[in-house]
């Protein structure tokens, strides 16, 4: 088991980026983004899509599907000559810098390098063609010191399972080769239960016994190929505790089709699982019932995994302590980050939750008036 503190993202330092003027933040196991509507609690999210895109060497694509460099700066890059990023993930650092470059509507980049704990040296990394030095074959002072961010920002993927329309990813037949890992709409979720169903009985018997706790009707996947050989595609379908025909998954409710993606995401293998979790309101749809399974859960998960999560949810919030909110406000467009002060709320959580208090705006985290 890797030591916790090599995987967990320690601190994230922001200037510039979208309504995050400057932002230092010290990070917890559990982080949990509470604030009203546009306050910037997406904004922080995005930054770990923003992250894995710029490793993979796709940021500019990135950029053009979300409206382009410009939108990225705090009020534009008129106002904002520049965004700093700057993360501790473990004993490693990362350091980037960007200007606008406005020819073509990018980000240039006009700093790049790599830290680690204990030492001061700064090494320098430089990528090609407006790419990032991270990924392998650039230019780089040591290699060995920036594969670790690099490894890490790739698995930043932000987890959201609102989608449950009929057309959601994870109704369809999915190629049985989509089982790498659990893409971040789930899309591939069937294909992963059946690698995991094979390979990995122990989380597979744990994701399903889990989901009775929360429908008691069901009994278990029922996952099998259809296809040649060469282009096996999967269906996901479950089969009731009282019949023996499988269903499909849209004889799931809403509720319950979500709470099979978060099972699945926390309860895959130790391994498996990113070493930052993020999730965008993960509380969407399910029953009270299951919100206190899903926070037992990512209590549990989170001492081995650092969990980041947005949520709006004031029965979810009850279940955790001060330490692990992140209170987002936002004042004329710039969007500030603190974390309550238990001292200072002693006295009101002798009778009330987190979420209780969040209501009596004790904290902030209320609507801009």
């Amino acid at each position: 088991m890797p030591d916790q503190n090599s995987v967990h993202l320690h601190q994230i330092k922001l200037t510039g980026f979208k309504s995050i003027k400057k932002l230092d933040l010290k990070m917890n196991p559990i982080n949990i983004l509470i604030g009203a509507n546009g306050s910037g609690k997406s904004n922080l999210i995005s930054i770990f899509t923003f992250l894995r895109y710029l490793s993979e060497g796709k940021l500019q694509t990135y950029l053009e599907k979300q409206g382009f460099a410009n939108t990225f700066f705090h009020f534009g890059s008129k106002t904002t000559p520049k965004i700093i990023i700057d993360i501790e993930v473990g004993n490693n650092g990362y350091h980037v810098e960007f200007v606008h470059g406005e020819a073509n509507d990018s980000l240039v980049y006009s700093d790049e390098y790599c830290t680690y704990t204990g030492s001061n040296n700064l090494w320098s990394i430089k990528g090609k063609l407006g790419e990032s030095g991270l990924i392998p074959g650039s230019v780089a002072d040591s290699d060995y010191v920036r594969k670790y961010t690099r490894e890490y920002m790739q698995k930043c993927r932000v987890y959201h399972f609102h989608d449950t329309s009929p057309t959601a990813g994870f109704k369809q037949a999915q190629k049985l080769s989509s089982s790498s890992f659990l893409a971040s709409d789930a899309s591939n979720l069937a294909p992963f239960l059946l690698l995991l169903r094979e390979r990995y009985k122990s989380s597979y018997q744990e994701i399903v016994s889990t989901i009775q706790t929360v429908a008691p009707f069901f009994h278990d996947f029922y996952l099998e190929p259809k296809g040649d050989k060469s282009d096996e595609s999967l269906l996901l379908r479950w089969t009731h505790r009282d019949h023996d025909m499988p269903f499909s998954a849209n004889q799931l409710s809403d509720g319950t089709a979500r709470f099979v993606c978060l099972a699945t995401l926390f309860l895959q293998p130790e391994w498996s699982r990113p070493s930052t979790i993020v999730l965008d309101e993960p509380e969407l749809g399910l029953h009270p019932a299951a919100l206190n399974v899903l926070a037992d859960i990512i209590k549990s998960v989170s001492k081995t995994n650092q969990v980041i999560c947005s949520t709006q949810s004031v029965a979810f919030a009850n279940h955790f302590e001060p330490e692990n909110f992140i209170v987002v406000d936002q004042k004329n467009g710039v969007s500030t980050f603190k974390r309550p002060d238990r001292t200072e709320l002693e006295h009101w959580l002798e009778d009330y939750g987190m979420g209780d208090i969040w209501t009596k705006n004790l904290i902030g985290g209320r609507p801009e008036w």
